[in-house]
């Protein structure tokens, strides 16, 4: 799957320091993305994975619209995430990091999600 940079990435790599600017296609494979140069970035799922790269779809830009915002939302205050992100409403999960839930909701969840907080999601574009 290809993937795109969604902001900057400045910093070392597991193949070496890169310089990624906006817009630049990255590819996926076995878990990890790979620099057009073929050097290896990060693991997909890794904090600058998160922080840097979407898959590179409509879907994957929607997403990222709804991640920012919720961010946001939680970043300034205005969110309760100790209320939203408990172990009784994810009892499946791995990992609760309130980013990491977000990340890997499904779509409709994570829309459905972004609704009861923020009302009316963004339309998803293509």
């Amino acid at each position: 799957m290809d993937y795109i940079t969604y902001k900057r990435y400045k910093g070392s790599g597991i193949g070496g320091y890169f310089n990624l600017r906006h817009g630049t296609k990255v590819t996926e494979n076995g878990g990890f993305l790979h620099a057009p140069d073929g050097r290896g970035i990060c693991a997909v799922t890794s904090e600058d994975g998160w922080e840097h790269f979407r898959p590179d779809t409509p879907e994957g830009a929607y997403r990222q619209k709804l991640l920012d915002k919720l961010y946001r939302f939680y970043i300034s205050g205005k969110g309760d995430a100790a209320a939203d992100f408990t172990a009784e409403r994810f009892p499946d999960a791995d990992n609760y990091y309130w980013k990491s839930l977000l990340r890997t909701m499904p779509t409709p969840k994570l829309t459905a999600f972004y609704s009861a907080r923020l009302g009316q999601p963004p339309k998803m574009e293509g």
